[in-house]
């Protein structure tokens, strides 16, 4: 009996080794299929590839980063097969990278921890990737080709002095779509981009378009002369310079005669050397001098600047001009008087070869300095801008805003810029020929409900022009700036 029972437990003993050893060969065939698959968790690239044979994680990395991307413009949809930007996943680093730390580990200290059950800690692999950026804009080149619209800008409309209506439209924004699309072609599962387009919805006039409005405007008055506009948007401090000879743009300031214009310059150059308020005597000149244009008060004026000498007064204009930076501005002589004067001044404006308009050799203007000289004179009455700067401490806001009073009392009816601002607030001073009547001007500080500016226009013809024709020619200029500012936009 105690023979059986001693074979029993031997039998039971080489079974549960049989066993044992049969477990452990099964595991160890278990873990040696899981080694050659990449661990559990891990990442290639966002691409969730743990159990898988490298492989088949090849293959799957690829045909992820392969699918086509949708690109999204407005209600189109557009396929980028990443393949036509030469999209390629480098593979060849990645997968090395996912099986180093299990190349680099002992065989059987990893199949302890596999049959204890210990995790190893997984590190994903980020994306190697690369593809031509020239590819990627030369495809969203032909995308914007194919789906952009681009809006119409308003076109000049010379019978209504006003302008026709722009159309909207929309374009893609190129570089901001690179980088959605870049961000795109790296995603495993983002594959969508919703294209960035700009709308343009209203498209307002240019100071372009109303310098083309002008040009055509001028051509319809068959006016065989020169004239010179400059504008200036007080707020913005946009300019427009426009020369027009026989209809036909030139560039450059040209010297027109300044004629009661230089009247500006005058009272300008009067504050920059008074000190003080006006006296009642000082404060009536002005008046006369800019309201009632009156030579004899303005030569007075240059008297009290020269010091009782009238020559002396128009050379400290004519150095507050140069100080300025006004050039193409002087004076060289008394209005109303006959006598001496100084020798004429070389400006860039009157020693071109190009054009000539034989202006008054004494007292000589361009466009582009009056509308320049009003800008200043308006930053001066806001407390900033080059007059102050150029003369610290001898102008000030109220003294600006003095001689702005001084034009805007400058009331002739409706003529020329005034004429052509109905409703508007014009300081402005106008001067023009007598006999033969060939030059005409007029500057102007405008403030109008849609905006305010500077605005001078200057003409001149090659023979005696009737008044009523330069002040229709003036007037329609005028209305078309008017309109541009309170109608258009």
């Amino acid at each position: 009996m105690r023979s059986r029972r001693i074979n029993w437990l031997l039998i039971f003993s080489l079974v549960c080794l049989l066993s044992s050893v049969g477990l452990l060969i099964l595991e160890t065939v278990r873990y040696s299929q899981a080694f050659r698959q990449l661990p559990a968790g891990l990442a290639l690239g966002g691409v969730p590839v743990g159990g898988l044979t490298e492989e088949e994680a090849r293959q799957l990395l690829l045909t992820t980063y392969a699918s086509p991307l949708e690109l999204s413009y407005l209600d189109n949809v557009i396929l980028l097969n990443p393949g036509a930007v030469s999209f390629e996943v480098n593979v060849a680093v990645m997968l090395p990278q996912a099986t180093q730390s299990r190349n680099n580990a002992n065989y059987w200290n990893g199949f302890l921890d596999y049959m204890w059950l210990r995790t190893t800690e997984v590190q994903d692999v980020p994306l190697r990737a690369s593809y031509s950026q020239d590819q990627l804009r030369a495809f969203l080149q032909d995308v914007a080709e194919r789906y952009d619209r681009p809006g119409s800008p308003p076109k000049a409309d010379v019978n209504t002095l006003g302008f026709q209506p722009g159309e909207p439209g929309h374009t893609l924004n190129i570089d901001a779509a690179i980088g959605l699309v870049d961000a795109a072609l790296r995603s495993p599962t983002n594959r969508t981009v919703t294209l960035p387009v700009a709308e343009q919805t209203i498209i307002q006039p240019t100071l372009n378009t109303l310098g083309e409005l002008l040009t055509e405007n001028t051509r319809q008055f068959q006016f065989t002369g020169v004239m010179s506009v400059y504008l200036a948007d007080l707020r913005t401090g946009d300019e427009l310079a426009l020369t027009l000879s026989n209809g036909q743009p030139i560039t450059g300031p040209v010297a027109f005669s300044a004629m009661s214009v230089i009247k500006i310059p005058i009272m300008t150059a009067f504050f920059a050397n008074n000190v003080g308020a006006l006296t009642s005597d000082e404060n009536l000149l002005l008046q006369r001098s800019m309201e009632e244009s009156a030579n004899e008060s303005t030569d007075f004026i240059l008297r009290i600047l020269g010091g009782g000498d009238g020559l002396a007064g128009t050379r400290s204009v004519t150095s507050v001009m140069q100080r300025l930076d006004l050039k193409n501005t002087f004076i060289s002589g008394l209005l109303n008087v006959a006598g001496s004067v100084l020798a004429p001044l070389g400006t860039p404006a009157n020693q071109r070869t190009d054009i000539n308009l034989t202006p008054d050799p004494y007292n000589q203007t361009t466009a582009e300095d009056m509308g320049v000289l009003l800008v200043m004179i308006y930053q001066c009455s806001k407390g900033g801008g080059a007059l102050m700067a150029a003369f610290p401490n001898e102008f000030t806001p109220e003294e600006c805003q003095q001689m702005i009073q001084f034009l805007t009392a400058n009331q002739v009816g409706p003529i020329f810029i005034a004429g052509g601002t109905p409703g508007g607030v014009i300081a402005h001073k106008h001067g023009w020929d007598t006999v033969p009547l060939t030059n005409v001007g007029d500057a102007a500080l405008v403030f109008t409900p849609g905006g305010d500016y500077a605005l001078t226009i200057f003409l001149h013809s090659p023979e005696t022009i009737p008044f009523e024709d330069a002040n229709r020619i003036l007037i329609s200029m005028a209305r078309a700036v008017y309109g541009y500012y309170n109608q258009a936009r």
